[in-house]
């Protein structure tokens, strides 16, 4: 997996880069990511003050969030508990589609007789 940041308004990620590859990483177990591209910004005028964004290139549709707090490590926390949540609900999305799938064939083989 490749990860690229984009840092603005920050002398340095804050030691976050650890906690974001790891999260990335178990992220992945789910669902393979092939690209990162992570943002982390602090925004001088707003408040909450720290902007985090991740757009996570998977299988099938793109995947993106976007989270902002008081600090960098609260942003990042919310953002990845929402690419989590987005994960989850991709991954049991597949799967009822594929029960649904085997249901409707196994309704065709009784009503046609076939084994």
């Amino acid at each position: 997996m490749n990860i690229q940041y984009r840092i603005c308004g920050l002398n340095n990620k804050g030691g976050l880069e650890p906690l974001i590859e790891k999260d990335l990483h178990d992220l992945s177990q789910l669902i393979p990511i092939s690209h990162a591209e992570v943002v982390l910004e602090k925004q001088t005028d707003a408040a909450p003050p720290f902007l985090v964004s991740a757009l996570l290139a998977v299988p099938g549709p793109d995947i993106h969030a976007v989270a902002c707090d008081h600090t960098l490590r609260a942003a990042w926390q919310k953002l990845s508990d929402e690419i989590n949540k987005q994960f989850q609900h991709r991954v049991t999305h597949r799967a009822l589609r594929r029960h649904d799938r085997d249901q409707f064939r196994m309704m065709d083989r009784q009503r046609t007789g076939a084994v």
